[in-house]
């Protein structure tokens, strides 16, 4: 959802044409149904085509709706409508903010909800941000915020978070597997899901695709299951949908590639500019040996710098992923994206 709004406008104009830019949203797999999640970047200086968007054989789409505990998109309701005439299923998610009342903020959300009766697709929390707090206190936020939304909706709603956030800062807890995973992941091949769950309902694979409507690059999404099966759980029906997507066949695109890289090594460099041990212009040198496209080494640096500037780097989560192989590049462009 937070994503480096610069890096996918460069991704997507380069003539580097190896990016997602160049790879058609209807490549996916028949077998599983695609979609978008938008907010206000996407809509540049207009408004989303929505009969375009589901000409091009989109099936859903997520609109932010709110954030904290006082603050509403002011194009969601024109969007939810839109998509919703389109025929698209819509669905809405709320972007946490830890630092302020788990209670309020869903109160606000779902009251933001109740004046938008199209929404076919369950609540989501986006869960990106710590704000401070630790573990624990986060899960008891999570679990104020689920509770008290599903009170106030009547419905089940659902979990957006990315691999990295949800094992150190959640401390990879198993409470809430009984809620759907949204994922975000962005790489050539289905991830495996975090926190006890035993698979994912979605699977968000890129923040930088390219769908007719849309004058932006925009997330591309996939549901795990059919069609038919997609209706069914607008229905309520939140059991185990299997794997439709874990061994499907997918782009081999290079930029997904290497996003799904082990990201170590670019978190060690980025450690090193921080404490200025490093020469100007060090992580651009770096991105051949690290087989990192130089269109998105180059956004990387500019947003370091900015962050080291403002004193945001998130050096403790760095020095997590230097220690740890498991993270991708992925991971850390959503952590860079939410830094300050």
């Amino acid at each position: 959802m937070r994503v480096l709004t610069r890096l996918s406008s460069v991704i997507a104009s380069t003539a580097l044409a190896l990016t997602l830019a160049a790879v058609p949203a209807t490549a996916f797999s028949s077998i599983a149904p695609s979609g978008v999640d938008v907010s206000g970047h996407q809509r540049g200086n207009g408004s989303i085509r929505w009969q375009e968007v589901a000409a091009d054989g989109q099936k859903f789409a997520f609109v932010k709706t709110t954030e904290g505990e006082t603050w509403v998109n002011e194009h969601y309701l024109e969007d939810v409508h839109a998509a919703h005439q389109a025929g698209l299923l819509v669905g809405t998610y709320h972007y946490a903010r830890p630092a302020g009342d788990a209670r309020q903020q869903a109160a606000h959300y779902a009251a933001t909800l109740a004046t938008v009766p199209q929404h076919s697709l369950p609540p989501v929390l986006d869960i990106e941000v710590a704000e401070g707090l630790d573990p624990e206190q986060l899960q008891n936020w999570v679990r104020d915020f689920l509770h008290e939304t599903q009170r106030l909706t009547g419905r089940t709603p659902m979990v957006y978070t990315y691999r990295y956030f949800w094992r150190e800062h959640l401390n990879d807890t198993h409470e809430f597997a009984n809620y759907p995973l949204w994922l975000a992941a962005y790489q050539n091949h289905a991830p495996e899901p975090v926190g006890g769950w035993n698979h994912l309902t979605f699977w968000q694979r890129s923040e930088t695709g390219r769908v007719p409507g849309i004058d932006a690059p925009v997330d591309l999404n996939l549901f795990n299951g059919t069609e038919s099966q997609l209706g069914d759980f607008v229905a309520g029906n939140h059991v185990n949908l299997g794997a439709a997507f874990q061994e499907m066949a997918t782009p081999d695109n290079g930029v997904l590639e290497t996003l799904g890289g082990d990201n170590a090594a670019l978190a060690g460099l980025i450690l090193a500019a921080q404490t200025g041990i490093l020469p100007e212009g060090a992580l651009e040198a770096a991105a051949p040996q690290l087989g990192i496209e130089p269109v998105l080494i180059d956004d990387i640096s500019r947003r370091v710098g900015e962050l080291i500037a403002t004193g945001d780097l998130p050096v403790e989560d760095l020095q997590v992923m230097v220690d740890n192989p498991d993270y991708s590049i992925g991971d850390l462009l959503i952590l860079l994206a939410n830094a300050g």
